[in-house]
């Protein structure tokens, strides 16, 4: 039952890897655009920016090749598809989760340089470290896997803790960016104030998707269970971060 689910929801892989592609030539662009636009930036900001890259391009080889080894490798061996997951997408899920660590990180600076409150800045650093302590685990984990299913059952609990983590923070650097940013705009000139509203409405637009991907993530991973959906919208939520990172 278990490999005819799989099987059946291979396609939404071939999809979700698809469209994962298409916005890697998107956020690839946009990194172009970023750096003949702002040359004047920091080097450390551009060396963030070009190692997020590096780490998108990874993932975006390794997921190739896992849909290589499903769709080519593998042709005609349906009962393959219900054994572990090919490495490369282990080590591709390795490179997402650098990726996630180092926009965090840079908003939750950013979200410190504005309360300039060092008690919020290690609450938040902390619940991200917790995350990339859970993610890297249940990636770890996944090499000694032999049998997919009993493996999500086994350690499903640990990657829905990793997700909820990523959205507990997500939502609360939006909410101290809104906060900080609103409460600086008191008794700013019009032109200040509307600047400001626009950051603000940034904020939230970024914070719903990055937020909104996570929770379908979760809630595809627990009522599709046993099967590649969940899989399908994790692969095209990666490149969520790299594009909240260069429009920020």
């Amino acid at each position: 039952m278990d490999k005819d689910v799989l099987n059946s929801t291979l396609g939404a892989l071939e999809i979700g890897i698809l469209v994962s592609y298409m916005l890697f030539g998107v956020t690839t662009t946009q990194t172009y655009i970023y750096y003949n636009r702002f040359p004047d930036d920091s080097l450390k900001l551009k060396a963030l920016v070009a190692f997020v890259l590096i780490c998108e391009s990874g993932h975006a080889i390794c997921i190739g090749h896992g849909l290589y080894t499903y769709t080519i490798m593998d042709y005609g061996h349906p009962e393959r598809i219900a054994a572990a997951l090919p490495k490369s997408f282990l080590v591709g899920a390795f490179f997402s989760n650098a990726v996630s660590a180092c926009v965090q990180g840079f908003f939750i600076f950013r979200a410190n340089v504005l309360t300039k409150k060092p008690y919020i800045f290690f609450i938040i650093s902390g619940m991200m470290f917790l995350r990339l302590l859970a993610n890297s685990a249940v990636y770890s984990l996944a090499f000694g896997m032999t049998l997919l299913v009993p493996f999500e059952k086994q350690w499903g609990w640990l990657l829905i803790a990793g997700l909820i983590i990523s959205t507990t923070v997500d939502v609360a650097i939006a909410a101290i960016l809104v906060v900080s940013l609103r409460i600086q705009s008191r008794g700013v000139r019009k032109r200040t104030a509307a600047l400001v509203d626009r950051l603000i409405a940034w904020t939230i637009e970024t914070a719903l998707i990055t937020s909104m991907s996570t929770i379908v993530t979760f809630i595809c991973f627990i009522t599709m269970e046993h099967s590649f959906v969940w899989l399908a919208i994790f692969t095209v939520s990666t490149r969520r971060d790299i594009f909240k990172l260069i429009t920020g």
